[in-house]
């Protein structure tokens, strides 16, 4: 089973050590680095890297330690010894120089071979991608209200957009699915969408035949019910995303704060294919906690129900220090399953880039205990050194329970709690 260990943050990008041989349950305990059990198989657990190629990466079996390591064809192989379950990955990102400001990405996955074989981590392309020229021609006469015409991945009209039109802009080269939009005239509301699927960019859009919009391509206006919402909720923040099974993703409802978002524009149903689906990005703010929120993804577009954490999560953060001890002390998933701990810290050294460090620990690894410490991977090539002192660091933290190693399948949900602050490097 192949999945990807999702690394949620409501600050929006977007966008995922070992220690204990024994620190997952059926694990053995007492051994070291290498240590080897039974005598038995090893555990092969892989992972794959899509996008931009990791410059650096390491691994740690057990209570050993961290060893650099090496890709082959994008992929990584985790040899973990019979009669141990806990393993760590660490990578470091490319330098992503396209982004304002540039950021250094370093991720550690703290898991278990208890957790799944096969895994999908991610680094953002460190280039970005080249331009080709597209052209479409556009009819939305038949859409009351048009006025904005939004074509994914590339252009954007406001306002004095005609009805019918020819239009020529710069996209990424490739082929992939292209969503073309209609707006109100403010740009604030999509009234109709389509998706051509498998267009090669550069060339004609939708074989040069004219996208004409009908009253079967208009949005259909879906509501939205909150419950568990907790006594002092300020606000919600949220977004709609649709994901074609191509691997495209359109943003139908941007992520805004809102007292009282109750409804979502869903897509036609006619655009609509197997293996598309949406995500739901909410969050709602409390006086007794840190936010509490949801991700929820279904191959539903009709109404949807969201049902935050019963209990917020009190935390001040962790106490000043280059590589700081997170505490995940918190209740409120006590007795339910795939729960996972996150923190994070973001620094800038004064100039760009801007770096991180993320740090994620499955249910199956922590097997109860409720600390995570950032590691120091600096003696290793390639790898982030700590913050220098004086350094405004800041942190987030989360805790997040649902069918986390299940995303790629489309359909589940992931309720979180979280807190976040900063503090002075020491």
């Amino acid at each position: 089973m192949s999945a990807t260990i999702p690394r949620f943050s409501f600050c929006i990008v977007l966008l995922a050590s070992l220690a204990g041989c024994g620190g997952s349950s059926g694990g053995s305990t007492g051994c070291v680095s290498n240590c080897g059990g039974g005598g038995g198989n090893p555990t092969v657990v892989t992972y794959t890297f899509t996008g931009g190629t990791p410059v650096a990466v390491a691994t740690k079996i057990g209570t050993g330690a961290y060893t650099q390591a090496t890709l082959a064809s994008g992929k990584l192989s985790v040899s973990v010894p019979s009669g141990t379950t806990n393993y760590s990955v660490a990578y470091l990102c490319p330098t992503i120089a396209w982004y304002s400001p540039p950021r250094n990405e370093e991720y550690v996955v703290q898991a278990s071979t208890l957790d799944g074989a096969s895994f999908t981590e991610n680094c953002v392309n460190p280039t970005a991608p080249q331009q080709g020229l597209a052209t479409l021609q556009v009819n939305t006469a038949a859409i009351p209200g048009a006025g904005d015409l939004v074509i994914s991945n590339g252009c954007e009209w406001q306002n004095s957009f005609p009805s019918t039109s020819s239009i020529s802009c710069p996209m990424p080269i490739g082929t992939y699915d292209v969503f073309v939009v209609v707006f109100n005239m403010d740009g604030g509301n999509p009234l109709a969408a389509k998706i051509l699927r498998s267009q090669t960019i550069p060339g004609a859009l939708n074989g040069g035949n004219p996208v004409v919009f009908t009253a079967s391509d208009e949005t259909v206006t879906q509501t939205i019910t909150y419950n568990n919402v907790s006594s002092g909720a300020t606000e919600y923040l949220w977004s709609v995303d649709y994901f074609t099974a191509g691997g495209q993703e359109y943003q139908l409802a941007p992520a805004f704060y809102s007292p009282s978002m109750t409804s979502y524009p869903a897509m036609p149903a006619g655009a609509m294919q197997s293996g598309d689906y949406y995500t739901f990005d909410v969050q709602a703010s409390s006086a007794t906690g840190g936010p509490v929120g949801v991700n929820l993804a279904t191959s539903s577009g009709g109404p949807q129900t969201i049902t935050f954490p019963a209990t917020p999560w009190t935390y001040s953060g962790p106490s000043p220090a280059a590589l700081p001890t997170f505490n995940f002390d918190y209740s409120g998933f006590s007795g339910m399953s795939s729960v996972m701990q996150e923190a994070s810290i973001t620094w800038s050294p004064g100039a760009p880039p801007v770096n991180t460090i993320q740090i994620t620990a499955t249910e199956n690894y922590q097997n109860g205990a409720t600390s995570l410490t950032i590691p120091n991977l600096s003696g290793l090539t390639g790898f982030l050194a700590p913050a220098p002192s004086g350094t405004s660091v800041g942190w987030l933290a989360i805790i997040q329970q649902g069918s986390a190693f299940q995303k790629n399948q489309h359909n589940g949900t992931v309720q979180n709690v979280q807190n976040s602050g900063r503090y002075t490097e020491p």
